[in-house]
């Protein structure tokens, strides 16, 4: 979205188009479902407790696509079994993070009830940093960026989540279906802008762009850190965003705790109609080519 609005991305595809930040998950299915917003870029946890709240939303694409995140803990915590009876770090409950870290616990054995694991919603990635070096939190949820960054300061990387390569819709571009209906151009030109800013960063000829991208809004500034982010980005976006259903599902799988959540039909959540017409008239191939 960064690219999108700062490189003319935007503007190519007819969008007077207004990033707007929001810390918390939840807020951002609220401001989605009243209608303050007209799409979100969000993960699956929360479009599913919306959808089982009876809100009609519907994913078109997405562009996380697995857990992705990296665990990361205080030196004295060695494995993943001496995270029994200790605080992880999330950006905040019912998010997607948090069930990000249920399914990562899962992949291990672990599950927080059990091994009285406390989840705690701290904020966002940089919150999240300060948290573990304060002493705030025994373990975060944080993106690869970050973790990085903290191993070189002494903090243990306990487990990187993308190599268990778990289904996961962490994010996508969710819209209500009334306004999927009444606005199914916008909605395409938009997921078009999406994709070519995902193209952008995937050409090796953008890097010292992505890069200032990363300096400034990432605050990362340490250049080997940047250059190894830059190189991560297929764990982070995926090139070809389909709407992963296996993804959802999973979520919806991993909220066992939420009864409503469990009588969504996932499948009705899906609509992949626009993503297949831009696959099939080749316009991702054109962008990658």
């Amino acid at each position: 979205l960064w690219v999108a609005t700062t490189q003319g991305i935007a503007k190519k595809y007819g969008l007077d188009l207004e990033p707007v930040y929001v810390r918390n998950s939840t807020i951002q299915m609220m401001a989605l479902t009243t209608g303050e917003v007209q799409l979100s870029h969000t993960g699956g946890a929360p479009t599913l407790s919306a959808a089982a709240a009876g809100h009609d939303l519907k994913i078109v694409a997405t562009f996380g696509q697995g857990v992705y995140w990296d665990i990361v803990a205080k030196p004295a915590i060695k494995s993943m079994e001496d995270l029994r009876g200790r605080d992880l770090g999330v950006t905040n409950i019912g998010g997607t993070t948090w069930i990000g870290a249920i399914l990562g616990l899962e992949h291990f054995g672990l599950n927080p009830e059990r091994d009285r694991i406390r989840l705690q919603g701290i904020g966002d990635q940089t919150v999240l940093v300060q948290a573990l070096s304060t002493g705030r939190a025994d373990a975060i949820l944080v993106e690869p960026a970050m973790s990085r960054d903290l191993k070189r300061k002494g903090f243990r990387v306990l487990a990187e989540l993308s190599a268990a390569k778990l289904p996961f819709a962490s994010s996508g571009l969710v819209v209500s279906r009334p306004y999927l209906q009444q606005q199914p151009e916008v909605v395409e030109n938009v997921l078009k802008m999406m994709i070519e800013s995902t193209a952008f960063l995937y050409n090796p000829a953008n890097r010292d762009i992505v890069m200032r991208f990363l300096a400034e809004r990432l605050k990362i500034t340490d250049p080997v850190t940047a250059k190894e982010t830059f190189q991560d980005l297929d764990k982070l976006i995926a090139k070809r965003p389909y709407p992963d259903l296996a993804g959802l599902k999973n979520i919806q799988r991993g909220m066992y705790y939420n009864p409503a959540v469990a009588k969504v039909k996932a499948e009705e959540l899906i609509d992949e109609r626009i993503y297949r017409k831009l696959e099939q008239s080749q316009f991702i191939d054109r962008l990658y080519r």
